[in-house]
């Protein structure tokens, strides 16, 4: 992406993130981002097209940073930690991923496109399976069917975090024991 591209994606994502992609309109994103509407236009097909983009370049930004954090890590449960204790300190950060995947008031999720949410989800089963499957074949993680497993943790760490009737608070002393949790289940 150009220069131009990454300042209307910036300017795109703190208005959505301040206001919701229904109350922000494209003329107040021309006008933060000091362009004309055509010229956002030209960059974006519609206000949709241009949250999906926010959505996928924060998407790939939170890749890149597991990825990075993964690769100071040899050992597999390691890094099956590192990638709870990521999310868990993702959660924290109410990121705007985070506010775009809980997304309970409808402020994002009518804008989002399907294809772009399946893709995430997918590539997070992937990188955590992945990791199971060297820690098995290591000796390290107890056999399992690394997709299901992999699928569990990220459905049981989005119901724990994302849920807003649960009893418990989701607090930091909740989420350490969901990762005790999942450590327990996973190490031979």
């Amino acid at each position: 992406m150009n220069e131009k591209s990454n300042r209307i994606l910036d300017v795109a994502k703190a208005r959505f993130e301040r206001f919701g992609v229904k109350k922000t309109t494209m003329d107040e994103i021309a006008k933060d981002a000091g362009i004309s509407k055509k010229t956002v236009y030209e960059h974006f097909r519609s206000k949709e097209d241009l949250f999906n983009s926010v959505f996928i370049r924060e998407a790939l930004k939170s890749k890149a940073l597991a990825l990075e954090r993964l690769a100071e890590v040899e050992d597999p449960l390691e890094q099956i930690e590192q990638v709870l204790r990521l999310a868990v300190d993702y959660h924290w950060r109410d990121s705007f991923m985070i506010q775009v995947l809980r997304d309970a008031d409808g402020l994002y999720t009518p804008y989002l496109d399907d294809q772009y949410r399946l893709q995430v989800e997918d590539a997070v089963l992937n990188m955590i399976s992945s990791i199971l499957q060297e820690g098995v074949e290591r000796g390290r993680i107890r056999e399992m069917d690394t997709r299901a497993v992999a699928y569990f943790f990220f459905k049981l760490f989005q119901s724990f975090t994302f849920a807003k009737t649960a009893s418990l608070k989701g607090d930091a002393k909740d989420l350490e024991e969901l990762v005790n949790f999942i450590m327990r289940g996973i190490s031979k």
